[in-house]
């Protein structure tokens, strides 16, 4: 009887990554800086990615950081000179792509460290005896002021999560082809689901989510995530051992707002407030969500790490929210203003500074405004500094630690990085200046980039527009390349693709 093992699909399916917004240097930055920490600048910091892949995430890192050294390691020689050509293509001079066990690649540099080391879905990913090592030889390589990025699946929510992988894993046992491996075990699970008689139950229930997940997953996703050949996810108290014995401590969750007790019910602030040591807070915010997956930030053991938002490290900031003004409501307190949050709740803010600051944030969007400029506009520091300790850890404020790298204006010479102006070639996914894929569809815009170098017109750009293929199906009102070009730049600003 064959065994029933995961095929290393990953490897054949060549799956390309992503940008991870929250491993960016910005962001990880930002988080130090809010626990006290005063980790290095990002302007010319030098960074590793480990397990990088085709280069998703660490080259939309280097176009956006030029002052800044990289470098990305991946055991995968062919996904190495994936990224490099893309490297290539996209002009960029700052990065080094090495393939090969890290541990071997850079074991006889002397006095080498970085600035900023990410492990995307690396850990879960390896074996158990290489899993060890990894915290311990990512400590020796991290600068003293330094932060470690770790993703990694967890239980309790791997348990679910594993079952659905195992069935899949077997309705694709002894096909070789990836993508018909995917498609035959996306049937099974379809099937599974038809099949299954109890429609309310906890395993119904189970069934529908992981089937929802999956169904928004890509194949190639799908394939890293769930029919890897490794897959070992951990409790975050044993992470939390493992990287204390390496030296290391905990900083935050790189997503604060999943460690905050105020976006959780009543009766789990209560018992989240009994909870004074850190680790147990966190595994225990684990269970209460039924967590699969963490993306953690650690740093050297030794500075101290706050676990209060210091006012004082705000002022260096930019800041951008979009949550939207909706005025007042005859139910909220006097002089109470609402504004709309991004996943269609609302929240009620009764201070008029704070509501001025929040309306010309509105305005600016998806602009940033620096905090001084912001607390100069309203009068008031403190109500500046309030409103980010209180938004920030709940998603609803961006922070950025330098001035925003693109622009919501489109100029006279427009421009792209040389790195989306090569991405749109190959694909509907081009990496905006906000570390995150855009999907571009549209013909006359897919057109246009290519030619946004910063070096051709509006008047250039509208003669070329007229020579652009059109779909003949597409009937636009009234329109001229020079409308249409207006238009997709406006497009492209608002998405955060142009260039500052």
């Amino acid at each position: 009887m064959k065994r029933i093992i995961p095929q290393d699909s990953f490897a054949a399916a060549l799956y390309p990554g992503q940008p991870v917004t929250l491993s960016h240097p910005d962001h990880l930055y930002v988080v130090g800086r809010l626990h006290g920490l005063t980790p290095p600048r990002v302007e010319n910091a030098r960074v590793l990615e480990l397990g990088c892949g085709a280069g998703g995430n660490i080259l939309p890192m280097a176009a956006t950081i030029p002052g800044g050294q990289f470098v990305g390691i991946d055991l995968s020689e062919r996904k190495i000179e994936m990224a490099k050509v893309a490297a290539a293509a996209s002009g960029l001079r700052n990065i080094d792509l090495l393939a090969g066990d890290a541990m071997v690649v850079l074991k006889d540099v002397d006095g080498l460290t970085f600035d900023y080391i990410v492990l995307h879905s690396l850990y879960s990913g390896v074996p158990v005896e290489v899993q060890t090592t990894l915290l311990p030889f990512c400590q020796r390589l991290l600068s003293d002021l330094g932060i470690l990025y770790v993703s990694y699946n967890t239980y309790p929510g791997w348990y679910g999560r594993g079952l659905v992988r195992a069935f899949m894993l077997r309705a694709a046992a002894g096909i070789d082809h990836p993508e018909e491996q995917v498609s035959v075990a996306r049937r099974a699970l379809d099937d599974l689901i038809a099949a299954y008689a109890q429609a309310d139950n906890s395993y119904a229930k189970l069934l529908e989510e992981e089937k929802t997940r999956i169904d928004n997953m890509d194949n190639g996703l799908l394939m890293h995530d769930l029919f890897e050949v490794e897959n070992h996810p951990v409790y975050v108290d044993d992470f939390m051992v493992r990287a204390y014995e390496a030296d290391l401590q905990f900083i935050s969750e790189g997503n604060m707002a999943a460690s905050r007790e105020e976006n959780f019910s009543p009766e789990a602030r209560h018992q989240l407030s009994t909870i004074t040591n850190t680790v147990q807070r966190e595994q225990r915010i684990d269970f209460i969500l039924n967590r699969s997956f963490r993306q953690t930030l650690l740093c050297r053991r030794g500075p101290a790490v706050q676990r209060h938002i210091d006012p004082g490290s705000l002022s260096e900031f930019h800041m951008a929210s979009p949550l939207l003004p909706m005025g007042l409501d005859v139910g909220g307190a006097p002089g109470e203003a609402f504004f709309s949050t991004s996943d269609g709740g609302r929240i009620g803010i009764t201070i008029p500074k704070a509501i001025t600051a929040l309306n010309h944030l509105a305005l600016a969007w998806p602009d940033f405004l620096p905090a001084l400029d912001l607390a100069e506009r309203i009068g008031d520091s403190a109500i500046v500094a309030k409103l980010a300790i209180d938004l920030y850890p709940r998603n609803w404020l961006d922070l950025l630690p330098r001035q925003p790298q693109f622009t919501t204006t489109p100029g006279e010479f427009p421009m792209m990085t040389e790195l989306a102006r090569w991405q749109v070639g190959q694909g509907e996914m081009v990496t905006d200046l906000r570390h995150r894929n855009v999907n571009v569809t549209d013909e006359f815009t897919r057109q246009l980039i290519p030619l946004l170098d910063g070096q051709s017109d509006r008047q250039n750009l509208i003669v070329a527009a007229s020579e652009f293929n059109r779909d003949p199906d597409m009937l636009v009102a009234n329109c001229d390349p020079e409308s249409e070009l207006n238009a997709a730049l406006f497009q492209l600003a608002e998405r955060c693709l142009l260039v500052q």
